[in-house]
């Protein structure tokens, strides 16, 4: 039964580890580092040694953190039991003031959480267990704001003028007068404020060259935002980013692509499509 746990706990920890992160770290150029460690087995003093490592990382990055900032990067260390084994929890998150869509009021909010874990018994080197993991994290940590970082100084089109960029219609019934016109099924995106996988979309799917050329050459491209462009209501399905794919005749969503898909999976359902003219 302990080994079942056990077994349980890495797999479960693998999954987390290796899972995809939902947040985005673009545009983040101050962080304020913050360091807690809570129970008995991981060493006070490593606080010292974590700060080390995130100075170290923000500096590479070249991220502020001079000063308080609202915006804080903290690293949590805490522990728990599993029968005669100790689970050393490791949480990298980055905490921050937004502003609630519905009433415009300021709260507190995690724009970004990554959790690693590693068992520990009685006799193991928990500085080895200790750095291994938390130095994975911030790998990908590293890897990530590099990443979406490097796509903001080389890629100027954004959400702002994505549509008059890449030749989009932002007006729905406009885009049904072209599509009967052209006789081409017209592919609406749907978009709404603060949607990270909206940006990661558009960013990383719509703008590639080869996608926006099945795009343009088979379809009336629109984009909207849900939250206040005007469209009929029966393609609301409460979800962001979607895309439908409207017939030119019915005006009926004959396919729908819910949620963030790489630019692999949408080419298929593009090439696959075969209502398109």
């Amino acid at each position: 039964m302990k080994l079942k746990k056990i077994f349980l706990l890495v797999f479960f920890t693998n999954i987390i580890l290796s899972a995809s992160t939902m947040y985005t770290l673009s545009g983040i150029n101050k962080l304020y580092l913050v360091v807690e460690i809570s129970g008995k087995t991981v060493p006070p003093s490593y606080r010292s040694t974590i700060l080390e490592s995130l100075q170290a990382m923000t500096d590479e990055l070249k991220i502020d953190t001079k000063g308080y900032d609202p915006r804080s990067l903290a690293v949590l260390v805490n522990e728990m039991k599993v029968n005669d084994t100790t689970v050393i929890n490791i949480q990298l998150l980055i905490g921050e003031e937004v502003q609630r869509l519905d009433n415009n009021e300021k709260t507190f909010a995690l724009t970004y959480q990554s959790m690693g874990h590693f068992l520990f018994n009685e006799g193991d080197d928990i500085e080895d267990a200790f750095e291994d993991t938390f130095d994975t994290m911030l790998s990908k940590f590293s890897e990530q704001y590099t990443e979406e970082n490097k796509k903001i100084t080389k890629v100027v089109i954004d959400e702002k003028n994505f549509a008059s960029e890449m030749k989009y219609e932002t007006n729905y019934e406009e885009a049904v007068k072209k599509s009967k016109k052209l006789h081409k099924n017209i592919m609406l995106v749907l978009v709404s404020n603060y949607c990270p996988w909206c940006r990661k979309f558009e960013q990383r799917v719509l703008l590639k060259n080869e996608v926006n050329e099945l795009i343009q050459k088979n379809y009336i491209p629109l984009i909207l935002n849900r939250e206040k462009d005007p469209f009929p209501k029966e393609f609301d399905t409460g979800f962001t980013p979607i895309v439908h794919f409207i017939d030119y005749k019915t005006l009926k969503s004959y396919k729908n692509v819910i949620g963030y898909n790489n630019k692999d999976e949408f080419t298929y359902i593009l090439k696959t499509d075969t209502l398109t003219k």
